[in-house]
């Protein structure tokens, strides 16, 4: 069977008409699942679609006009309540690498992290309340300018000081950029979703930013001294050497993390006949095989309800 060069173009075309739109879907599906207010939106409109459709069919003409006027105005409308939403999509499309590639060596990110958990792990033993947030490729610099402005070293002494019970700063977070503080007393919204009692006001703002970022957030319970890490809507609580183990992997070769950001545009491509190999992660040894979380709670697959230790 003959192809002309006009076809071989028509079906590069629709292969990337495919690949363009399977970008987009997942993207969007990605943003309406790590947030319960884009959940609840969505809700709405699909119940306003399913209206304007019953109202056509019975011809329900003044309903029609007001639903079409409703959608009219509802470009603008989404603009506006999804803007946080938004701009961190377009955040992350335009940064393709992670602040740990930018002139920032391996041993200066293993010194940050002995230093970070080494802080975490004192801070628990004291059941001295924390919130570290590490910024990764979304840009945190707009919560930066909530709170007092910094650039020190990651330090132990310097962390314990910042959340020593009755300071200034002992509320707020800690963003570190790189590997230096970035500020202290940073202010996170909280996360919309009705989460298990036992976590409080840190947690919230620690799965909040983590909803909208895709920053990795350390906490340290003022009631258990738990060490937990929220990234992604997930909850996870650590003890100091996994903890370690966790960062290390996550900083010192997030070039690893990106590169299956497209495997869902990479499966797409399979669907339609290119024989692109899978990488069978079970051939390899693990990076992070002895990272082992004391407790995992997926708030968004366990719908937020509370567990009894």
């Amino acid at each position: 069977m003959d192809f002309s060069i006009n076809d071989v173009w028509i079906w590069l075309q629709l292969l990337l008409d495919i690949l363009a739109v399977s970008t987009v879907l997942y993207s969007g599906l990605r943003i309406i699942r790590n947030n319960s207010r884009t959940i609840q939106i969505f809700k709405g409109i699909l119940v306003v679609i399913l209206i304007k459709l019953l109202a056509l069919a019975l011809g329900l003409h003044a309903l029609n006009w007001l639903i079409d006027t409703f959608l009219n105005w509802g470009v603008v409308a989404v603009l506006i309540l999804f803007q946080p939403e938004i701009r961190s999509m377009l955040e992350k499309v335009g940064k393709t690498t992670a602040i740990f590639s930018q002139n920032v060596s391996v041993s200066q990110i293993s010194g940050m992290v002995d230093e970070l958990v080494e802080s975490c792990s004192a801070m628990s033993r004291t059941k001295t309340g924390a919130l570290i947030t590490i910024q990764m490729t979304q840009s945190l610099q707009d919560y930066i300018e909530t709170g007092i402005t910094m650039d020190a070293e990651v330090s132990s002494e310097l962390l314990g000081t910042i959340f020593q019970y009755g300071t200034p700063m002992h509320d707020g977070a800690v963003i570190i950029q790189g590997v230096k503080i970035a500020c202290a007393a940073a202010y996170f919204p909280p996360t919309a979703r009705d989460l298990p009692t036992r976590y409080g006001a840190r947690h919230r703002a620690a799965v909040g930013i983590s909803e909208i970022t895709d920053s990795i957030t350390i906490i340290v319970s003022e009631e258990t001294g738990a060490i937990s890490v929220a990234m992604r809507g997930q909850l996870t609580q650590y003890s100091p050497d996994a903890l370690h183990r966790f960062l290390m992997n996550k900083l010192a070769a997030p070039e690893e993390e990106a590169a299956f950001s497209m495997e869902p545009v990479l499966n797409t491509a399979r669907k339609v006949g290119f024989n692109i190999p899978r990488r069978d992660l079970h051939q390899e040894k693990p990076r992070d095989e002895r990272i082992k979380p004391l407790e995992v709670d997926d708030l968004y697959n366990a719908g937020g309800k509370d567990r009894h230790e």
